[in-house]
C-alpha cells in the first residue's frame, strides 16, 4: 500500500502539469482582467421581466465591481455591486455578486467575450460579456 501511495504522489504532479498545458484558460482569473460590457435579460418568477446593462471591471485576481442599470418589472434602479469570481481551466466561470446573486458562465480563452446565466432559484436571466481591451 505504501508503494502505491508513493507512486501516486510521484505521478500526480506530472498529470497536473499535462492538464495545465492542455487547459483552454490557463491564466485562470486573469483571463477576464479589466473592463467588460455586460447585459442580461430574463424573468424573475412571480415578479416579472428583468433587463440589465453595466460595466463589469475584473481585477484578474477573483474580484470585481459591477456598475449597472437594472429594470425589474419596469422599476429602474442604478448602483454598484462587488463580485467574486473564478475562471476554471476549461473556461467555465462562476461569479457571486454582493447582493447574493450567483451565476455560471463561459469565457473565451482570450477573455474577449463570455456568456452567463443566473443560477439562483426563481430566476431565468442570461447575458453576455464583451471585453473592452481585446
Amino acid at each position: 500500500i505504501l508503494a502505491l501511495v508513493a507512486i501516486t504522489f510521484a505521478v500526480a504532479p506530472q498529470v497536473l502539469k499535462a492538464a495545465d498545458k492542455d487547459a483552454l484558460c490557463p491564466r485562470g482569473n486573469e483571463t477576464v482582467r479589466g473592463p467588460h460590457l455586460t447585459q442580461g435579460t430574463g424573468y424573475i418568477v412571480g415578479v416579472g421581466p428583468v433587463t440589465l446593462i453595466g460595466l463589469m471591471t475584473y481585477d484578474g485576481k477573483g474580484g470585481g465591481v459591477l456598475v449597472l442599470t437594472l429594470s425589474v418589472n419596469g422599476s429602474i434602479s442604478k448602483g454598484n455591486l462587488t463580485a467574486t469570481y473564478t475562471v476554471n481551466p476549461d473556461c467555465t466561470m462562476t461569479q457571486t455578486l454582493s447582493n447574493g446573486n450567483n451565476s455560471d458562465g463561459v469565457v473565451a480563452p482570450d477573455g474577449s467575450t463570455g456568456y452567463w446565466m443566473e443560477t439562483d432559484p426563481g430566476t431565468v436571466i442570461s447575458g453576455t460579456l464583451v471585453g473592452l481591451r481585446h
